[in-house]
């Protein structure tokens, strides 16, 4: 029987914490219980083992099985050792198991232990960015605040750059609520040192007002400088005369990058 090549990649990001990614292999039809060969692991084992809440949320909410037991006999819940994980499979942090395991050598693959930066916010190939999905996401990572709390924009970090809006808030403003989407920053050069960090842009805003965003969030940015997209094998220069387009209209691919080019 064929295997869905897939299955690793979900195993992957489950365990690196790409939460966006997790949830467009979901949606698009990934055996969520499918197990490793090896190991018998599954999506939901190496979430709750490297402690990812929010991704240990959302493939239960996705309808993970908690009973699925790797070659060792361990379910995800055995594998928790964070009283939040814990939580969410209806239990407590037993302290005495955790310290035991603390004090057994484990072996962490290179690629889990130290990720690819870009690994981080990649989506599976073929995919595009979903604001349903980004907003599902950023609910699952901000669970104490309302399922409506629209996705703000972000820093260098990834971080929120500014407070949500509280109950004291009269109004949501046009900015708070446009069509958003993720798109990495990089200095100079497409490679991991050089990553600045990720701004949620909008679409519809030209290609000037989202420069004027990476001067507001994003930090080590040159004084003065042009645009170049990535698309996944070389940058291509953004025109100044093509500051007045939108900014949708050149970063579309899941691969497409912004590179800030000094002048």
């Amino acid at each position: 029987m064929e295997v869905d090549a897939r299955i690793n990649d979900l195993h992957e990001m489950a365990a690196i914490g790409n939460l966006k990614a997790v949830l467009h292999y979901c949606q698009s039809g990934v055996n969520i219980n499918a197990q490793n060969t090896m190991n018998g692991w599954t999506a939901l084992h190496w979430a709750s083992h490297r402690g990812h809440e929010p991704v240990v949320r959302a493939l239960l909410m996705r309808g993970a099985s908690k009973t699925v037991q790797n070659n060792k006999g361990q379910t995800a819940e055995d594998l928790a050792k964070k009283s939040e994980i814990c939580a969410l499979f209806g239990k407590e942090l037993d302290l005495s198991t955790v310290e035991e395991s603390d004090n057994k050598p484990t072996f962490i693959p290179a690629y889990l232990a130290q990720p690819e930066l870009s690994k981080l916010w990649s989506l599976p190939e073929g995919s595009t960015d979903d604001p349903k999905l980004n907003q599902e996401a950023f609910s699952l990572s901000n669970p104490k605040l309302p399922a409506s709390t629209p996705v703000p924009r972000t820093g260098a970090s990834g971080i929120p750059s500014s407070a949500p809006a509280t109950s004291t808030s009269s109004h949501t403003t046009a900015s708070d609520s446009y069509a958003a989407k993720e798109i990495l920053v990089y200095n100079k050069s497409v490679a991991d040192e050089n990553l600045l960090g990720a701004i949620f842009a909008n679409v519809d805003d030209t290609i000037e007002k989202t420069i004027q965003l990476i001067r507001e969030e994003m930090d080590d940015v040159p004084e003065e400088f042009g645009l170049g997209r990535f698309n996944g094998s070389k940058v291509v220069p953004v025109n100044t005369k093509q500051y007045s387009r939108k900014t949708g209209d050149f970063f579309r691919g899941e691969d497409d990058a912004i590179v800030v080019v000094p002048k």
